[in-house]
């Protein structure tokens, strides 16, 4: 029998794809296996409110989930009609009886169980229950402000990680003609730091988790701008504070109506609103690691590129733009208008 092993699968599809979110990854492939969901699309196209009727998966997980074996090369999609490709036949219906199907699934599945207990067992040397509990994660606001450890590892680790996405951020937006910034969420300060550098008259706020905002405000101080960036304690779901030209929303998660209402109402007229993230494709596919990351962390939104532009213009917003960053990160910005007719 031949197995879909890692070489069989397009190069554009494991680019995609790192050493942990390949564990996500096969996760979702077992999951469709044991959904039979190839051997359901077998020989016809089905819309995916069929899918998931037939299999039973809740429209909150039903299309990001079908998405990412579009992404994977799994499953085609056309007008919201999906089929299976050729690779997906090959490997999980012809080259594998039903039993297989449902055996070696429910395997993994028991697998992937065992493995939540492993480092208890590497310290231990006894082996833990196949099956474990899920816990229930604390909230990010409780865990962050509880365990300072814990915040500036999580912070620190989005400061390295997201350095490169800053400066070339930096290169894309021109914020030469605005004076003061708020960065909403702004976390480690690595947006506003980097803005700052492109832009020397540019002063910029950090608003975030009075945690947080220490942690900022040393990477602020090493970058040698303390006296141009300054960090405010607060939680961006509330009332944003006036008196900024412009209001940045950078991998917030879920960038939500009243969020962009909130900015709206704060920014004076002609200011501009700035919306930063890795935002799914029109079409929903791409980028595949933020669609398996759904299924790991509510936290990370599902929002389109043209979704985020009509929510702009639905809050007021006017010269909405949409512009590709770097990689899989986009921009989008939004001006109020100077005057408003009432």
């Amino acid at each position: 029998m031949e197995l879909p092993t890692l070489d069989k699968f397009p190069k554009e599809v494991l680019a995609a794809v790192d050493i942990q979110t390949a564990f996500i990854v096969s996760r979702l492939v077992v999951a469709a296996e044991r959904l039979q969901v190839f051997r359901t699309l077998q020989s016809k196209r089905m819309k995916a409110a069929a899918i998931g009727r037939a299999l039973k998966i809740h429209k909150s997980y039903r299309d990001p989930f079908l998405n990412a074996l579009v992404s994977l090369g799994l499953l085609h999609k056309a007008d919201d009609s999906y089929s299976i490709t050729r690779f997906a036949k090959k490997y999980f219906i012809d080259a594998r009886s039903i039993y297989w199907t449902r055996q070696y699934s429910k395997e993994c599945v028991q697998a992937y169980s065992a493995l939540a207990a492993l480092e208890n067992e590497l310290a231990s040397g006894q082996r833990h229950a196949a099956s474990v509990k899920r816990r229930k994660k604390a909230r990010y606001v409780q865990e962050m402000e509880r365990d300072r450890r814990h915040a500036e590892d999580f912070t620190q680790m989005l400061f390295h990680y997201h350095r490169e996405d800053a400066d070339a951020l930096a290169k894309c937006l021109d914020l030469s003609k605005h004076r003061v910034l708020l960065d909403v969420g702004g976390g480690s300060g690595v947006m506003s730091i980097a803005l700052a550098r492109k832009n020397p008259t540019l002063h910029a706020c950090v608003l975030d988790l009075s945690t947080v905002c220490e942690i900022a405000a040393g990477n602020i101080r090493r970058a040698g701008l303390s006296k141009r960036i300054g960090t405010l304690p607060g939680d961006l779901r509330h009332r944003l504070p006036t008196g900024y030209d412009v209001i940045m929303f950078c991998d917030v998660g879920s960038l939500t109506e009243q969020l962009l209402k909130n900015a709206y109402k704060s920014l004076a007229p002609g200011g501009l609103v700035v919306a930063v993230d890795r935002y799914l494709s029109d079409d929903g596919t791409k980028p595949l690691d933020r669609l398996v990351a759904h299924f790991v962390s509510s936290s990370f939104g599902l929002a389109t590129r043209s979704g985020m532009v009509a929510a702009l213009r639905s809050c007021g917003f006017q010269a909405v733009k949409a512009r590709n960053v770097h990689r899989d990160l986009w921009l989008i910005t939004g001006t109020k208008p100077s005057s408003e007719v009432r």
